[in-house]
């Protein structure tokens, strides 16, 4: 295993460590005259997914701000999928990791929780690349904003990364089946044993999609960077071990409902789709968030921003990034036209943009229950407000689901959570 482990770690520490990326595939000379501060266009890289909606709100803040033109560069998705596209994507995001440690490359990054440029974003804030947002900040102070999920993107009082939405995991489920029942458990694991038992099932059908961001679930991270140590709590740990154990259910006569869901993720869409339909049935579906263990829920960050330090379009980049988080861009009305393929679905951080973008989810745009998808984005703004934390999670995320789920050995999940913890113990000397 700790072979294996350690290929795993290599790849992703490679984003975060000045060192050893530096000697890996050169750019070219075109890329690099781009990232040099002599470009004619203030380049904005965004992640695949992102892409439709950000290529639209550049185009919109183009049109606003003539004297500013924006060149959008695309960040693939990378898998293990051996094709001849897969090889040249990961080629591409190498190319960008190169850039970005040698502090050239794109201006703005718009990126999600998939990107493989920078997957560790605490330890990225560390290394001096990229530019602290206060100011822009500063300057977002009149604006609604949630100032804990906005603090996520925060390091030793300084934003090198801004935040622009976030997802919550939840059940969701008919409204009848809930009742006035509430968990008795404010941890995470206790809450999706009471809520099976409480709602009549084993399991939820996509309950296995917990593994993908466990951690994050949780509002403390087990990596302590200022006092370099891995602490595995026996919570996490209960909870690694409960999805180890019900990975193998069978839900092949599972019902719709109640299932495990995600509010605010691009590639799990199926919760506004469960109350698409709803609205249309009559029928209410209730969201029953993850609790944190800290009396709150957590948000998990996974759509974010950042700016290269010594950008030549640093002004520029922060006015861009503010017009990202305005109420029309976050809201309904600045993209409501784009089509469905475009909508960004991550919960905005906008606290005002919340009903509006929701409302319009929830309603598909139809006249017809626009009222009903009020009352309901109303409903589960309430859900936001119970948000305690926010975290960057999707480098804890990978590393419990590699570590424990994707490896073969039959050791217990302790084992494997041990070996991972002393494969990482290196990893604050990076």
């Amino acid at each position: 295993m700790k072979k294996k482990l350690m290929f795993i770690l290599a790849g992703i520490l490679c984003a975060v460590s000045l060192t050893s990326c530096n000697s890996s595939a050169p750019s070219s000379e075109k890329e690099a005259a781009k990232g040099g501060g002599g470009q004619e266009k203030m380049v904005v890289a965004v992640s695949e997914a992102q892409k439709g909606f950000y290529r639209m709100a550049a185009s919109k803040y183009s049109k606003l701000h003539p004297e500013t033109e924006i060149e959008i560069v695309e960040v693939p998705e990378i898998d293990n999928t051996p094709t001849e596209k897969m090889e040249k994507n990961k080629k591409a995001v190498k190319d960008m990791q190169v850039q970005v440690m040698a502090g050239k490359g794109p201006d703005v990054f718009l990126l999600d929780e998939n990107n493989q440029v920078l997957p560790d974003m605490i330890k990225s804030s560390s290394n001096g690349l990229f530019l602290d947002l206060n100011t822009v900040v500063e300057g977002l102070k009149d604006m609604p904003l949630n100032q804990t999920v906005l603090k996520a993107g925060e390091v030793d009082g300084k934003q090198y990364f801004l935040p622009l939405g976030y997802m919550i995991m939840g059940v969701a489920t008919a409204d009848d089946m809930v009742g006035d029942w509430t968990p008795s458990s404010g941890q995470p694991g206790e809450f999706l044993k009471e809520a099976a038992e409480q709602l009549g099932v084993e399991g939820f059908p996509t309950e296995f999609w917990l593994r993908d961001y466990l951690s994050g679930l949780f509002g403390t991270s087990f990596l302590d960077y200022e006092e370099k140590s891995i602490t595995f709590s026996k919570e996490l740990q209960d909870f690694t071990e409960l999805l180890d154990e019900r990975k193998s259910l069978s839900f092949e006569n599972a019902s719709e409902l109640p299932d495990v869901t995600v509010m605010g993720h691009y590639r799990a869409s199926s919760f506004e789709m469960l109350v698409q339909r709803s609205l249309a049935s009559g029928t209410d579906v209730r969201f029953l968030p993850f609790p944190n263990g800290e009396g709150g829920v957590n948000a998990q960050v996974n759509v974010f921003a950042a700016v290269r330090a010594n950008s030549s379009y640093a002004s520029q980049a922060g006015d861009f990034l503010a017009f990202l988080l305005s109420d029309e861009m976050q809201g309904g009305t600045g993209w409501k036209d784009l089509g469905t393929g475009n909508k960004p679905t991550a919960i905005p951080i906008n606290n005002n943009a919340f009903v509006p973008a929701y409302q319009y989810r929830f309603s598909d745009g139809s006249e017809e229950s626009q009222e009903a998808a009020a009352k309901k984005a109303e409903e589960l703004f309430e859900v936001v407000q119970q948000v305690t934390t926010a975290r960057f999670c999707q480098y804890e995320n990978t590393l419990i689901y590699n570590g424990v789920f994707m490896t073969s050995e039959s050791s217990s999940v302790e084992k494997k959570l041990d070996d991972l913890k002393n494969e990482l113990r290196f990893y604050f000397d990076e």
